[in-house]
């Protein structure tokens, strides 16, 4: 073989090795950027990051609109609270105070012991 023929073997030899190497540092990054502690903590500061956004939206709507906001926190509360609400205005319509409420039910209590009981 010729020297000339020898230098290009080697020469291709190295940009085979070089290209190698590039291969299996894209592979490592690649492990890398899809391991799940990986992808987690990008989902997470991902979500981080919106929820920022959003509370600095929220705030500045807030600010431009604080009757709306107003209403619609208490439209907010209102349908939390509807149960407890609903029971203390069906008691106030029907007339009846907390004293004979707890007589009535613990009155229930005892017969409903007495029929366990038989």
């Amino acid at each position: 073989m010729s020297d000339a023929h020898q230098v290009r073997i080697a020469r291709a030899r190295g940009e085979a090795d070089a290209a190698k190497e590039r291969l299996v540092g894209t592979i490592e990054e690649l492990k890398a950027r899809i391991a799940p502690k990986t992808l987690a903590s990008q989902a997470i500061q991902a979500a981080k990051d919106k929820s920022i956004v959003v509370a600095d939206d929220t705030v500045t709507a807030v600010k431009e609109k604080p009757l709306m906001a107003a209403g619609i926190a208490g439209a907010a509360a209102l349908l939390i609270a509807r149960k407890p609400l609903f029971a203390a205005a069906a008691t106030w319509l029907r007339g009846n105070d907390d004293t004979d409420n707890e007589h009535h039910d613990s009155g229930r209590r005892h017969r409903v012991r007495a029929e366990e009981d038989k």
